[in-house]
């Protein structure tokens, strides 16, 4: 036996000491590990519970909310085609009728029993074949349609002929989960409240069959020149396939694809046993050689030549748009549904239009006297009191045979120009204290990088020639100056203007492209261009205390059982500017009107307290004006449909003033609402501050009293005991501005 000399290995006690420790080491090492993955975990565990909690609450609110839409649909009013009435407020504002709005749509409603069997089957075998089994909801479809979207697959299927007809009527469309589960909660209240041929009977009467015929009476009508009643099996199957794609299985303009589509029609009906082998055969047949022909409609309408009792005025047109517009957003349906809701379900709407002054704009339009020579020249105007109240409109100069046409006031986007530096310049500015009624402006062009590479250019260019140094804001406003107010909008900041102009005066027309642009901003070169509605609607706030209020055409709509669904008649105004503000903005305007620099001085109207500005663009394509009396703000662009120079933009001023002297002549004299704490004070004509004794050359101005320029200095400047004895004089005569407009007003009469 070989012997070990196991000294080598050190001392067998060490050896099993280190064994111990280096055990209780481990088995500690391995409990405080355990420890910390059984915290870990837990901590898992909790946030999971909370996470998930969340989540499901989360998902119920948001199925609570989807459950509890707002969805009404009344598929007997859709029925009945129900007239609806537009009614007006008489001289003791009383509602009067005034126009009765019914179904001009290529649209013949066909009571259920008298659509044939084979239609009802043809559109049932090849849409929802379980029709007659489910609750509105085919929830084997409704899965593999949610697959599909999930997995984003271009086709999702799976709606029923309730979802269909649901769809149909909204006009909700868009492609989302969202949708497809709001769709699922109206198809099963629908399936609640109606009987399955009543659903039926409304889905073939209200579908889009292609070439501009809803429901199978007018497909019938205008595809095979007869009632559906009269139709042969095939022709119903070819009606019944147009309804998956109404432009790519019309018969008329793609009768392959109709062919291919109505023969998996008949198919299904056979395969579903709703046809015998026999008529499955015989239709086969017929469909080969099947022959459709485009029939005109005999009840259409020439929208050019309507009879004079079915044209609707420019007023009750807008009003018109007005209720399809906020129908779609209160019930969140689509544009066609709103319009379907008018057509056919007796609503009542009660009109802000006042006749008389619709009566005297109309009137004016029709005097050869006022309006441009050239015929071309057209006109958008509108009228509005200082609540928001839409007075009267026109969208065109031409006499209005027609219903729809293209609406200049209220619809049509033209550039600005000059008319929206007192909305987009100078109010914000004066409201955020930045500049005063008298402050000192740079007449001089900005260096810009207009294209971004680094090359600089001077912008902009005056009207007049050349720059004039440092003008007074007053002048440069008067004068409607180009560089003054881009230097102001430099200082404020394209930014601020945006938001002041989207936010708080409802610019909807202005797009980012103008959120970062001094063109757009300054002098109104804007992207798109805006609105007569929506500048005129901007300038409100000069006259009535700095308060935005949204335009409106109608105070108020009703359902055919007096249930009002809209109302504007407590709609709250937005506090645009602070009243002091409005006051000096409201003064500066005067100044464009009789100051001897001012650009709309042909608006001045003998005895009334005018205010406005005017608008051109470049080469003078489009003409503004937008003034003010006490009693309300009009404003009119002229131009050409397709731009170019304009050789009497003083028609603009002209037909304004015409219509404003008209609807003043019998009112009784009154004066704007001004903030009584705005101060009345002398400033120096050539540094724009306070005035002392010893200045050569002062006029009048108006401030705030937390924002009031600094004593003049060039001319001997006195302390602030000045400026402190003006505040003190104002708060004891706060009739001051009153009497200091009375005396202009009075001047301009003489």
């Amino acid at each position: 036996m070989r012997k070990t000399d196991i000294n080598k290995y050190g001392n067998l006690s060490d050896v099993n000491h280190h064994s111990a420790t280096g055990k209780k080491k481990f088995l500690f090492a391995l409990k405080i590990s355990s420890a910390l993955i059984i915290k870990f975990l837990l901590s898992i565990f909790v946030l999971g519970i909370f996470s998930g909690t969340f989540i499901l609450f989360s998902l119920r609110t948001f199925m609570v909310s989807l459950s509890n839409d707002e969805f009404s649909l009344d598929i007997n009013s859709s029925k009945l085609a129900l007239t609806s009435f537009i009614y007006v407020n008489d001289e003791e504002n009383n509602p009067q009728e005034y126009q009765r709005v019914y179904n001009l749509e290529n649209r013949v409603w066909i009571d259920f029993e008298c659509i044939p069997e084979k239609m009802k089957d043809a559109v049932v075998s090849i849409e929802d074949k379980r029709f007659y089994g489910h609750k509105g909801v085919d929830w084997i479809r409704t899965s593999g349609a949610v697959v599909n979207l999930i997995s984003g697959k271009q086709t999702y299927g799976g709606s029923t002929l309730t979802q269909q007809l649901i769809k149909n009527i909204t006009d909700d469309n868009k492609v989302s989960l969202t949708r497809k589960l709001r769709e699922i909660f109206r198809a099963i209240k629908l399936e609640e409240k109606y009987s399955k041929d009543e659903i039926l009977e409304a889905y073939l009467n209200v579908v889009n069959f292609g070439a501009g015929s809803r429901g199978v009476q007018a497909a019938a009508n205008i595809y095979f020149n007869k009632s559906i009643k009269d139709c042969s099996l095939a022709q119903c199957a070819a009606i019944a396939a147009i309804t998956q794609n109404p432009t790519a299985y019309n018969p008329i303009y793609h009768p392959e694809n109709n062919k291919k589509r109505r023969e998996i029609v008949l198919q299904e009906m056979y395969l579903q046993k709703r046809i015998s082998e026999e008529e499955y055969n015989a239709s086969l047949k017929e469909s080969e050689s099947m022959r459709v022909s485009y029939a005109v409609n005999n009840n259409s309408n020439d929208e050019k030549s309507l009879p004079a009792n079915q044209v609707r005025n420019w007023y009750v047109e807008a009003t018109l748009r007005d209720v399809v517009k906020d129908l779609c957003v209160k019930y969140n349906i689509g544009r066609s549904s709103a319009e379907n809701m008018i057509l056919t379900q007796g609503l009542k709407i009660y009109c802000a239009m006042d006749k008389n002054v619709q009566s005297i704009v109309e009137n004016t339009v029709n005097d050869n006297s006022v309006m441009p020579k050239d015929s071309k020249i057209e006109l958008g105007y509108i009228m509005m009191n200082f609540d928001g109240r839409v007075l009267a409109t026109i969208g065109s100069r031409k006499e209005k045979t027609g219903n729809l046409w293209y609406d200049r006031a209220n619809n049509a986007l033209r550039q600005p120009g000059s008319i929206i530096k007192p909305v987009s310049v100078y109010a914000p500015a004066i409201d955020m204290g930045m500049y005063t009624y008298s402050s000192l402006i740079p007449d001089e062009p900005l260096e810009i990088d207009a294209d971004g590479n680094g090359t600089f250019r001077q912008w902009p260019s005056n009207w007049y020639r050349g720059y004039r140094g440092n003008v007074i804001l007053k002048w440069a406003l008067e004068k409607s100056a180009n560089a003054p107010a881009a230097q102001i909008l430099n200082v404020l900041g394209t930014k601020r203007s945006y938001e002041f102009l989207t936010q708080k005066l409802g610019f909807a027309s202005l797009d980012s492209n103008d959120a970062n642009s001094l063109s757009a901003l300054a002098t109104g070169g804007t992207h798109s261009g805006v609105t007569v509605r929506e500048m005129t609607a901007a300038f409100q706030i000069f006259g009535n205390g700095g308060r935005y209020y949204k335009p409106y055409t109608y105070f108020y709509v009703t359902d055919r059982n007096d249930k009002i669904i809209l109302d504007n008649r407590a709609n709250p105004p937005i506090q645009s500017v602070n009243s002091a503000t409005a006051t000096i903005m409201n003064r500066l305007l005067r100044n464009v009107v009789i100051g001897p620099e001012g650009t709309g001085r042909n608006a001045n109207i003998s005895g009334w307290n005018i205010i406005g500005k005017t608008g051109t663009t470049n080469d003078d394509k489009d003409c503004w004006f937008i003034g003010e009396s006490p009693y309300s703000v009009g404003g009119i662009w002229i131009g050409y449909d397709n731009p170019k120079r304009i050789h009497e933009t003083p028609c603009a001023i002209k037909i304004w003033k015409h219509i404003m002297t008209e609807y003043l002549k019998n009112k009784p004299n009154k004066n704007y609402d001004y903030d009584k704490k705005v101060i009345e004070a002398p400033y120096c004509n050539q540094t724009g501050q306070i005035s002392n004794t010893n200045c050569p050359n002062t006029s009048i101005g108006y401030y705030s009293s937390y924002n009031i320029p600094r004593n003049c200095t060039k001319h001997g400047g006195e302390s602030k005991e000045n400026i402190d004895k003006l505040i003190e004089e104002n708060d004891k005569e706060e009739n001051s501005l009153d009497s200091q407009i009375n005396a202009d007003i009075n001047q301009s009469v003489e």
